[in-house]
């Protein structure tokens, strides 16, 4: 048997020890099961059990809430940053560039040196829905919306990207969406930002590298794939012949797990609640019903389960959302748990230093180059 065994990508690995959220047995935060904190609690009050531990009292949510309305507007230098990168850049590449920008402007920052990392994400959490906001309109030449976090904070964020109010169903599936992408367990983006706080790096430079991975195709794929999908197979004009002819051809349908070992992710049942709703709401049966007839055959045939992708696409197009917008909206939510991760990873820290085995050439001799006549 090898001393250092091989696991490509450190599959199976158990890198470090956490209490913010497990998977095995259905996710929980600090203990609370998904499914109850997205159909009861405000995205607030789950940012806060993130990030101090325990659920908050009144007092504390109001104290949270008003720190969120008192950070003020984006900083004008930042705002004329983002104006002067060119239209076509992904507004991922933009919000990194933005973030980086902010660690700058972060007023828990004195000397040099950050003061509180718990502090640093209220100030994150105020500010990365204006600057998501500010670069969606001022691309667009659309109306800028002033932040206004005297809603819930879902429904804020709903605000400053569409300019109006949502409904009560909209705004407790899209609070849900937001409470459901929290965390997620050691995921490569949470990992690449507990690598950096491992070396001691401050907190914007562990979130700069989590942005990085989350804008990672074989990371966060609910953009326009999904919906692709659903639109090919609608217009197909048979859902279930389709799917079945994309297996017989041995193409991959995307949404779904590569693996049917995987068990089924537990924020689908949610997501797939509000799917319903909402497509019903808005008359959208048909890709329902086709997202329906798809996930039923790829069980039946591939043996594999949606990921949450194939849920979460649908929900943010029923909601109005732009598929550019969909991982943006994903880094607002993820931010509390990325914190959340780099705070334990600093109270409790060790440097990551996996080992690597080398493939290359057998050692050899150097041999000079002759000298020059």
């Amino acid at each position: 048997m090898e001393r250092h065994p091989y696991r490509p990508g450190l599959s199976g690995i158990v890198a470090t020890e956490t209490e913010i959220s497990q998977i095995q047995e259905g996710l929980t935060y600090r203990g609370y099961p998904i499914d109850e904190l997205a159909r009861g609690a405000a995205f607030i009050e789950v940012a806060y059990l993130l990030l101090h531990g325990e659920l908050p009292s009144h007092e504390q949510l109001a104290d949270f809430q008003t720190l969120l309305i008192e950070t003020g507007s984006l900083p004008q230098p930042v705002m004329a940053a983002v104006e002067a990168i060119p239209p076509h850049i992904d507004m991922m590449e933009v919000i990194r560039s933005g973030v980086s920008l902010l660690a700058h402007f972060d007023p828990q920052m004195e000397y040099g040196v950050f003061q509180s990392e718990v502090s640093n994400a209220q100030y994150l959490l105020a500010m990365l829905p204006q600057l998501i906001s500010y670069r969606y309109h001022q691309v667009r030449g659309s109306r800028l919306v002033e932040p206004n976090f005297h809603h819930s904070y879902a429904g804020s964020f709903w605000c400053m990207l569409k300019g109006d109010e949502p409904s009560q169903l909209e705004e407790e599936a899209f609070n849900a969406a937001l409470i459901i992408y929290a965390d997620f367990g050691l995921s490569p983006s949470t990992f690449a930002a507990r690598v950096v706080a491992s070396t001691g790096s401050p907190l914007y430079s562990a979130i700069c590298s989590a942005i990085g991975s989350i804008n990672g195709q074989l990371h966060c794929s609910c953009g326009t794939g999904v919906l692709d999908v659903l639109q090919e197979a609608i217009q197909s004009g048979n859902a279930e012949e389709w799917v079945c002819q994309e297996i017989t051809k041995g193409r991959r349908v995307l949404g779904f797990e590569n693996s049917h070992h995987k068990p089924r992710d537990p924020r689908s049942a949610v997501l797939k609640s509000y799917c319903v709703q909402l497509a019903d709401a808005l008359g959208q049966n048909e890709m329902e019903n086709a997202a329906d007839t798809i996930e039923e055959i790829m069980g039946k045939i591939q043996k594999v389960h949606p990921r949450v992708e194939w849920y979460a696409s649908r929900l943010l197009h029923y909601l109005g959302f732009e598929p550019d917008l969909f991982t943006p909206i994903f880094s607002v939510s993820r931010l509390v748990g990325w914190v959340a991760h780099i705070v334990e990873q600093s109270e409790n820290n060790h440097l990551y230093q996996p080992l690597s085995r080398y493939v290359g050439m057998d050692q050899r001799k150097y041999t000079p180059l002759p000298l020059r006549s």
